[in-house]
C-alpha cells in the first residue's frame, strides 16, 4: 500500500514495464565486449553515413577474408557499456539507437589500450592530436560530397525566413555528432554576416531523437542537420531545407580510421589487413551500377546497407580510393576549431598521419 501510495498506479505500471523491459532486452545479440575473444583486433565504432562502409565490410566477412579477427565495438545510446555488434544485419536493425558512441569516448578507450582502433569524426581527431595524443589516422572513411553534401540548414515549416535578419533571435541546434556540427553551423551564420555568439540561441551536441522531438514541437526554430533526419521531417511536412551545405567545402566533414600509434608500431601488418579489407570493399561497392548503390535496404532502424542516397540533391556520405587522410583538409578543420575556440592550440597534423598503408595497398589494387 505504501509503495502504490508513494508512486500511484500509473507510475507502478511504468515501473514494472520498465523492468519488464530490461528483462526482455536481447543481450545476446549485443554481448559485452569483455565476452569478445582477447584475439580480436577491437575497433571502436559510431554508427553514421561517414562509417557505414566500414561497417558493411564487417557484415560481409571482408576482414574474415583477410584472416583478420576484427570486432566493432560500440555502445548503445545511454547506456554505460560497450558492446560488440553482431555481424548478421537481421539481429540488429530493430535494437533501436546503437552505434551512438562518440568519437571522444572511442579516442579514450583506445588511449587506456582497451581498443586498438576507432572510427572518430575529423574534430575529434584533431582535438585528440591538440592534447598530443599516441594515435595516428591511417586510412579515411566516409565523407560529404561537394554538389550532394549531406547536411543542410533546415527550418520549421512556420518559420519564415527572406532574409539573413529574419533569422536574428532564433533558437538553432547541431547534433551530437561532435565539435564539427557546432563549426558548420557556426561558419553558416557568418557567411550571412551574423554574429553566432550575439544573434542567435544555439543549442549543440543535441541526441538526434531530441533534436527532432524538438523541431516538432517548436523548443528550437531550425539548425544544421543530418540527411537521415531531414529526409523524415521535409516528407512529414514538419521543416523545409533553407540551404544545402556549401558555405565550406563538405569534404571537411569526414571520419577517420584511427589506431594507437604503439599499435601500429607494433603490429603493421594487423594494420595493413585491416586496411586492404577496407579497400577491397570501397572497390567492390564503386563497380556496382547506381540502381543497386541507391537501392533501399528495407524497413528497420539502422540504414547502414544503403550505399547512396537522393533526396532533394543530398547524398550519404561517400568512399574514395585512394582512401588517404587529407591533411589540408584537416589543416583547414584545424583552423576552424580554434577559431570557434574548440581547441586552445593547434598541432603539427602531419605527425598524426600515416597514409604508407593505402598507399602500398592502392598499387596492388590497381
Amino acid at each position: 500500500m505504501l509503495f502504490k501510495k508513494k508512486f500511484g498506479l500509473a507510475g507502478i505500471i511504468l515501473i514494472v514495464l520498465i523492468l519488464v523491459g530490461m528483462l526482455a532486452l536481447p543481450k545476446k545479440l549485443l554481448p559485452p565486449a569483455k565476452e569478445t575473444s582477447s584475439n580480436q583486433l577491437k575497433i571502436g565504432y559510431f554508427h553514421g553515413g561517414r562509417t557505414m562502409l566500414l561497417y558493411r565490410a564487417y557484415i560481409n566477412n571482408e576482414f574474415d577474408k583477410e584472416n583478420i579477427p576484427l570486432s566493432l565495438i560500440t555502445k548503445v545510446l545511454y547506456q554505460p557499456d560497450f558492446y560488440t555488434i553482431p555481424k548478421s544485419y537481421e539481429d540488429i536493425k530493430n535494437i533501436g539507437l546503437y552505434g551512438k558512441a562518440t568519437g571522444g569516448e572511442l579516442i579514450d578507450e583506445v588511449i587506456k589500450g582497451n581498443f586498438a582502433g576507432a572510427t572518430p569524426g575529423e574534430a575529434s581527431f584533431i582535438s585528440a592530436a591538440s592534447q598530443n595524443l599516441p594515435i595516428v589516422a591511417v586510412a579515411q572513411l566516409g565523407h560529404d560530397v561537394k554538389g550532394q553534401a549531406g547536411h543542410a540548414i533546415i527550418f520549421r515549416k512556420d518559420v519564415t525566413i527572406s532574409q539573413p535578419s529574419d533569422i536574428k533571435g532564433k533558437t538553432l541546434a547541431s547534433r551530437r555528432a561532435g565539435d564539427g556540427d557546432g563549426v558548420f553551423l557556426r561558419e553558416f551564420l557568418a557567411s550571412i554576416g551574423l554574429d553566432p555568439q550575439k544573434d542567435v540561441k544555439i543549442l549543440d551536441k543535441v541526441i538526434d531523437d531530441e533534436l527532432n522531438q524538438a523541431l516538432k514541437k517548436g523548443s528550437i526554430d531550425g539548425g544544421y542537420y543530418h540527411l537521415m533526419s531531414i529526409e523524415k521531417l521535409v516528407e512529414n511536412d514538419q521543416a523545409y531545407v533553407f540551404r544545402k551545405l556549401d558555405w565550406l567545402n563538405p569534404e571537411l566533414s569526414q571520419a577517420l580510421l584511427i589506431f594507437h600509434k604503439d599499435f601500429v608500431k607494433n603490429h603493421p601488418d594487423q594494420v595493413e589487413k585491416v586496411i586492404r579489407a577496407y579497400m577491397k570493399r570501397i572497390k567492390y561497392e564503386h563497380g556496382l551500377s547506381k540502381e543497386e548503390r541507391l537501392k533501399d535496404p528495407g524497413k528497420g532502424y539502422q540504414k547502414g546497407l544503403q550505399m547512396e542516397k537522393d533526396f532533394q540533391g543530398m547524398n550519404l556520405p561517400q568512399y574514395d580510393l585512394p582512401p588517404k587522410v587529407s591533411r589540408e583538409l584537416l589543416d583547414q578543420m584545424q583552423d576552424l576549431l580554434l577559431k570557434y575556440k574548440y581547441i586552445d592550440k593547434k598541432a603539427d597534423l602531419s605527425k598524426f598521419i600515416d597514409n604508407s598503408f593505402v598507399e602500398k595497398i592502392y598499387e596492388e589494387l590497381k
